[in-house]
C-alpha cells in the first residue's frame, strides 16, 4: 500500500502486545428510551427487556477492533443466556444489505440490530462501544474500544453476572486474551541533539459533527476510518462522523497541520 502524508512522526518501537480496555463505571442513571428491531424480526424495548441484563455492542463491518471482539461477544451471549443476558449488536451507519452480506461470511450468534438512531442516543461515536444495562433498566457501565473477553467479563460483573463464568472455566484461549493480535506503540524518550528533551508537540484535535472533541497523540487514517488510541483504549471512527473543516481549522490554530487522505491508497500516521 502506498503510504504518504506521514505527520509528526517521533521515534517509536512497534512490538506485539496486548491492549487492555477499562470499563467505565455507570452512574446508575436510567437507560434512554429505545426500541430495537433485529434482523430476524424481533422487537425489543425498555419494557420488554426489564429484568434482563442487556449488553449493547455498537459496531461496524469495516471496524477491525469490532471483528476482533466478535468471537468473545458471541461466546459470552451463549455462556450467560441462562442468567438473563441479552446481547444486541447494533450496526452503525451501514445498510441492511451490507450487514447481511457481512453476516453471511461472518455469522453471529447474538441478535443484530440496525442503528435507527441508537448510536446517538447512547453516545456511541467510536467503535466498538459497549453499554451495559442492568435488570432495573439502569446503565451499569460502558466500555469504549476493544478489550477482549476478560474486559467484557469485568463489564458484565457490574450488572451482577458472575466473574466465574462458564466461558472462563472452559479454558478456551482463543478469545480469553484481550486484543491478543493488537499492536502497541511505545514512544522512545525524545531528546535533542545534545540530549535535551524536545518540546512536546500539541495533541491533534478531532471535532465531531455533534460538537464533541477528542485530543490524541497517536492515530492513523486510512480508507475513510480514523484509528486512534485514547486513554489506552483503541477506537475506530468513521470520518463521516467528523466535522473535517472544524478539525482542520482548530488544529491549524494550534500549529498542527492535520492531513486527511484524499484517496484510499493514502495513509496518514502520527506517533
Amino acid at each position: 500500500m502506498k503510504c504518504t502524508n506521514i505527520a509528526r512522526i517521533l521515534p517509536a518501537i512497534l512490538i506485539l502486545t496486548v491492549f487492555c480496555t477499562l470499563a467505565q463505571a455507570g452512574s446508575e442513571r436510567p437507560a434512554p428510551r429505545f426500541t430495537a428491531h433485529t434482523l430476524s424480526g424481533e422487537v425489543f424495548d425498555n419494557q420488554s427487556l426489564s429484568g434482563n441484563v442487556v449488553l449493547l455492542q455498537f459496531w461496524a463491518t469495516w471496524c477491525p477492533y469490532c471483528r476482533r471482539d466478535q468471537p468473545a461477544v458471541d461466546k459470552l451471549q451463549h455462556a450467560f443466556a441462562a442468567k438473563g443476558l441479552i446481547v444486541l449488536a447494533v450496526n452503525v451507519g451501514e445498510s441492511e444489505a451490507v450487514v447481511r452480506k457481512y453476516l453471511k461470511a461472518n455469522p453471529r450468534s447474538c441478535r443484530v440490530v440496525l442503528n435507527n438512531g441508537l448510536a446517538s442516543r447512547f453516545g456511541a461515536h467510536g467503535f466498538p462501544y459497549y453499554v451495559l444495562i442492568d435488570r432495573q433498566g439502569n446503565i451499569a457501565g460502558t466500555q469504549s474500544g476493544s478489550g477482549g473477553e476478560e474486559s467484557l467479563l469485568d463489564l458484565l460483573s457490574r450488572a451482577g453476572l458472575s466473574m466465574h463464568s462458564p466461558a472462563r472455566e472452559a479454558g478456551d484461549e482463543s478469545t480469553s486474551a484481550p486484543g491478543s493480535s493488537g499492536v502497541k506503540v511505545i514512544d522512545v524518550p525524545q531528546t535533542g541533539s545534545r540530549g535535551a528533551p524536545l518540546k512536546p508537540s500539541p495533541k491533534t484535535v478531532f471535532v465531531f459533527k455533534n460538537g464533541e472533541r477528542l485530543e490524541v497523540d497517536h492515530y492513523s487514517i486510512d480508507a475513510g476510518v480514523l484509528h486512534l488510541t485514547k486513554d489506552g483504549q483503541q477506537r475506530a471512527v468513521a470520518l463521516s462522523t467528523l466535522d473535517i473543516k472544524s478539525s482542520l481549522d482548530v488544529n491549524h490554530e494550534r500549529g498542527v497541520e492535520l492531513k486527511i487522505p484524499q484517496s484510499r491508497s493514502e495513509v496518514t500516521i502520527a506517533f
